[in-house]
């Protein structure tokens, strides 16, 4: 399911992962197969979706029209409010900016290793802070410091 960037892939995806074909999705949401193919299909970038056509899936699915329109990567939390996500001001800004890539920094959260990661990540952070606090003590800091200026 990561990945899908356009509307067509999206609703392709929905559908491929319950293992429906056309005629079954037609069954259960009284849209005509050839609609929903054309909907699907790649080559129909400019193809209109009905709004009805729009909701039902949606609802089908279990997603917000959002998702469908790939406005959006959240598929069951679609207004969650910031409060309950406990994000400072400085991450939402970073988030909003552009300056990383959200989609990537998902994915690492959501990876079934990502605590170990944290915890290596702390590891490393934690060993830099102590080199920074005694330069006198790495001598690699002192190399790598440019001449005439402090340690790091």
């Amino acid at each position: 399911m990561k990945g899908a960037t356009t509307i067509q892939e999206r609703l392709k995806d929905l559908r491929v992962e319950r293992h429906l074909k056309l005629e079954e999705l037609e069954a259960a949401t009284g849209i005509s197969s050839s609609a929903l193919g054309s909907y699907e299909n790649d080559k129909n970038n400019n193809k209109e979706i009905n709004h009805g056509s729009l909701l039902k899936l949606a609802k089908f699915y279990g997603v917000s029209v959002d998702y469908i329109l790939c406005l959006t990567e959240n598929r069951e939390q679609a207004n969650t409010p910031l409060t309950e996500l406990h994000l400072s001001d400085e991450m939402v800004a970073l988030l909003k900016s552009g300056r990383i890539n959200n989609r990537l920094l998902c994915e690492l959260a959501t990876h079934k290793d990502f605590i170990k990661f944290l915890a290596d990540i702390e590891v490393y952070v934690d060993g830099i802070a102590s080199i920074s606090k005694n330069p006198e003590k790495n001598p690699m800091i002192l190399i790598c410091s440019p001449v005439g200026m402090q340690p790091f």
